[in-house]
């Protein structure tokens, strides 16, 4: 098949991002990887359950999508420690992570009543292959391959949530018995943490953020520098707080996604590269590399046509690949896709610029 068609249309696409916004005249690339640390499947089992039970799930990502195990954490860190940028330093992904899920025990044993969570390294202990997560993923930390920021106490709006367990939903308690906030659609109103149905539902979203902030700090030891919010939807009266808070950028897409009050519907506010709001600076993705999401893609040249637009205009070439398209847990074939396209996508790279250089969201402010 011709690749130069689909190419020249990733190309064009990418470049009505990159025409807008500051410039960076260094050839950056920045992986921003979202979701490392919440639930989605707990086992394969459980997809076929599911399967059996009638839910939509061959239409979901929660097919795929499970809590990293210590495989897909190793065999993620052995790809990224093959290549070296113009400064000898390997790809790095910015980690943007969960701290907590939700503890089903205690929530059920409260009938449903209370939400409670435990952090992401507690839930690591209760999965069959995950038991030696947290060492290796600080292995990764400490050698400059994986870098955590902050994505979210949970992936999960939890008024929503525990609305639906409260009036009994047979399918949402089917998907809590199997440990899951899975809603058996392909629905993603459980996933999207700081949507509101009521405006009040502000203060609560501050305090769960200031909560997961201390939380990150706490397992990693330093404050993060920037933040993503679940499912792109958030409410702008939320970044003075992110401000205050020490966050200095938001990753995003070109657009955000500001609440109105009813779940799908929503306010879109367009963002460019190195904006200033609310004492914060946005970081747009102008490239995508999400193979798990759509298999029949051609990520490798559609990707790669994003990253010379980005160059051409002088911004970094900030990809969007999602935790999903390094996880094998479920179904390896998942994993070694992911990972021989992105193999390949960073081998390509450092042939075509060899004075490429691979950063962190947050090390953005050394060269903006």
């Amino acid at each position: 098949m011709n690749k130069t068609i689909p190419y020249l249309k990733s190309f064009a696409s990418a470049s009505l991002i990159n025409k807008k916004g500051i410039s960076v005249k260094d050839k950056l690339v920045i992986i921003e990887s979202d979701d490392w640390g919440a639930i989605r499947t707990p086992s394969k089992e459980c997809v076929s359950y599911f399967d059996k039970k009638g839910f939509e799930i061959s239409k979901s990502i929660y097919k795929n999508d499970s809590l990293e195990s210590q495989e897909d954490l190793e065999k993620l860190f052995e790809v990224l420690s093959s290549f070296k940028g113009s400064d000898r330093k390997s790809p790095i992904i910015t980690a943007n992570s969960i701290m907590a899920n939700p503890d089903f025990e205690k929530i059920k044993a409260h009938d449903y009543q209370y939400y409670f969570w435990e952090p992401f390294t507690t839930t690591y202990k209760k999965y069959p292959k995950h038991q030696n997560n947290w060492e290796i993923l600080n292995q990764g930390i400490s050698q400059d391959l994986f870098h955590p920021q902050f994505h979210g106490r949970e992936h999960l709006n939890l008024n929503r949530w525990m609305k639906a367990l409260q009036t009994k939903n047979k399918d949402i308690l089917t998907s809590f018995e199997r440990q899951t906030t899975y809603s058996g659609k392909e629905d993603y109103s459980f996933m999207e943490a700081f949507d509101w149905d009521i405006q009040d539902e502000i203060q609560q979203h501050k305090l769960i953020i200031e909560e997961g902030l201390k939380v990150f700090e706490e397992h990693f030891g330093y404050k993060s520098k920037s933040f993503i919010a679940p499912c792109y939807n958030w409410d702008s009266n939320l970044e003075p707080f992110l401000a205050s808070k020490g966050i200095e950028w938001l990753q995003g897409l070109k657009s955000q996604l500001h609440p109105t009050g009813t779940f799908n519907s929503y306010r879109s506010i367009k963002h460019s590269f190195g904006e200033v709001n609310n004492g914060l600076k946005y970081n747009v993705r102008n490239c995508f590399f999400e193979p798990s999401m759509l298999p029949q893609k051609d990520w490798v040249n559609s990707c790669m046509a994003q990253i010379q637009s980005a160059f051409l205009f002088d911004k970094p070439a900030v990809i969007c690949s999602h935790r999903i398209n390094f996880i094998g847990f479920i179904n390896e074939k998942n994993r070694d896709r992911g990972l021989r396209d992105l193999d390949c996508i960073l081998k390509k790279v450092i042939k075509k610029w060899p004075d490429v250089i691979f950063i962190t969201t947050d090390q953005l402010y050394n060269f903006v």
